[in-house]
């Protein structure tokens, strides 16, 4: 006993003098040590960063938002520093956003904070120079308008709408995608006009636009953007912008020059968000002017004259326009609205408010049910109430805006009638009537016809429904005449219009 007590003291001093062996890291508490920075900035644009970090256990990333990624999302346990790259997509606002992930061992969770600036040109339209030459109109419609060409009386061999892409053709575009990848065929093409933050004075600013047909508009700007877009040029046309301060600093001046077939417009609406994505479809759709058609004698349609259009204004919401979109109809120089709509959804009231603009526009609901023949014979009283007030509203220096409730049937009767009346060729009149394919659902096609038109294909070409039927009529009235005699002896005979009134609408539209 007493030797076994001997050797023992003898054997502890080894132990306590030997050198300790390494603590298995498996022993050691879960640990995550990151290397540099944690809370990282970044600019707007999309992009990438790395950060390094240790983990003494196998180890995962947790990512807290859509808009970054972070690869690899997991790895094993190392002394050595693991390395994960962070891609981020660009800020799509103006607001700056933040966000984190959590690297994690165990019940170890070390986060990394991410904060990416706002982008101050997030929502810009594509810039110019000064003495650029734009186009006005959608470049999908301008493809269609410039090389279609349809000879009269042709209606019923055939419709080349199809062969353009931007609308129901029954193949790219369905109801389960047209919210999100609407191409916007119907609304006219928009520019911006850009400058720095040094270029400011702390102040609102103001885009004065000017042309050579003697329209004037301005736009209101915040103080603080840095940016402003403009659109609803017409085609063939010379402007002149500026854009001052309050104060009277001016940030940006010069001009430029307009071409294109067709004079689109397009009015703000309340946008509809689903997930964070803007929804296509809101504001003033299906937009037109009359104006800039030449007709057969030579004459050309005056611009900013007669328009025609989807709705204004609608008992149910979302509402079309929104007061931003009310004060554009004014700036566009519409002081009149025509509501070719039925009783279920017709209103006897300005789309344009007192409350949001101070005015009103001069109004006439005479309540039609039905576009095509129907509207011209049945309610031929009705028809000939139309001409009158726009003839009238025309008189009093009133530019109009005429609507059914999508802008097609009702909207496309009265228009084959007055660019008709005005001489324009029925073959150049039945491409614009189809430039109506390019607009969204709610005004190309109904969104009640989900059962009948499952694909959906728009149906409203000049071979089907109003345009085939409205155009032989006023071919049969117009004998071995031009269309524009049919369409006359319609509003003298059958209308009862006068000829005075026939007479002072071509003289007030023509140049």
């Amino acid at each position: 006993m007493k030797m076994n007590f001997l050797a023992l003291l003898c054997i502890i001093p080894t132990l306590v003098c030997c050198d300790p062996k390494p603590v298995d890291p498996v022993l050691e508490a879960p640990q995550v040590t990151i290397e540099g920075e944690k809370n990282i900035r970044v600019g707007c644009q999309a992009g990438s960063c790395t950060v390094s970090f240790t983990a003494n256990r196998d180890w995962t990333v947790t990512p807290d938002d859509e808009w970054f990624t972070v690869s690899p999302e997991s790895g094993s346990a190392s002394k050595d520093p693991v390395t994960v790259t962070v891609t981020y997509t660009q800020n799509p606002s103006t607001v700056d956003r933040d966000s984190y992930f959590l690297i994690a061992a165990d019940d170890a969770r070390e986060p990394v904070y991410i904060f990416q600036v706002g982008d101050p040109y997030a929502g810009a339209a594509p810039t110019f120079k000064s003495g650029d030459v734009l186009l006005a109109p959608s470049a999908l419609v301008e493809k269609f308008l410039t090389e279609v060409n349809y000879e009269d009386k042709t209606y019923t061999k055939d419709t080349k709408v199809f062969d353009y892409y931007g609308g129901f053709d029954g193949v790219n575009l369905t109801w389960d995608n047209w919210e999100t990848d609407w191409p916007d065929g119907d609304k006219p093409s928009s520019y911006s006009i850009r400058w720095e933050e040094e270029d400011m004075d702390g102040s609102k600013m103001t885009l004065h636009l000017e042309d050579q047909l003697k329209w004037k508009g301005d736009f209101e700007i915040a103080s603080g953007a840095r940016y402003v877009n403009f659109t609803n040029l017409v085609p063939n046309d010379k402007y002149t912008y500026k854009v001052s301060t309050e104060k009277g600093k001016v940030i940006a001046q010069g001009e430029f020059s307009t071409k294109g077939s067709l004079h689109q417009v397009f009015f703000h609406g309340k946008v509809t968000k689903r997930r964070g994505m803007e929804l296509k479809g809101s504001g003033a759709r299906n937009a037109r002017d009359l104006g800039g058609w030449t007709t057969l004698d030579g004459k050309k349609v005056k611009y900013r004259m007669v328009y025609r259009g989807g709705r204004l204004n609608e008992k149910w919401s979302p509402y079309p326009l929104d007061a931003q979109g009310e004060k554009e109809v004014l700036i566009e120089g519409i002081g009149a609205q025509l509501d070719l709509r039925g009783n279920s959804d017709v209103m006897f009231e300005s789309a344009v408010t007192k409350a949001n603009t101070g005015q009103e526009l001069d109004h006439c609901a005479p309540v039609i049910e039905q576009g095509g023949k129907t509207m011209l014979v049945n309610d031929a009283a009705k028809t000939k109430e139309c001409f009158e007030f726009i003839v009238n509203s025309l008189r009093k220096g009133k530019p109009v805006y005429f609507h059914c409730s999508l802008g097609r049937d009702r909207t496309g009767t009265l228009d084959i009638l007055l660019l008709g009346l005005l001489g324009v060729r029925e073959g150049v009149i039945a491409k614009e009537y189809e430039v109506t394919y390019f607009a969204p659902v709610g005004y190309s096609v109904s969104s009640s016809d989900k059962k009948s038109n499952t694909k959906p294909i728009f149906k409203n070409t000049r071979m089907q429904w109003v345009y085939s039927d409205v155009v032989p009529y006023f071919w049969e009235l117009a004998g071995n005449g031009t269309f524009a005699s049919g369409v006359e002896k319609y509003l003298l005979t059958v209308a009862g219009v006068s000829q005075k009134d026939i007479d002072d609408f071509r003289s007030m539209m023509l140049e």
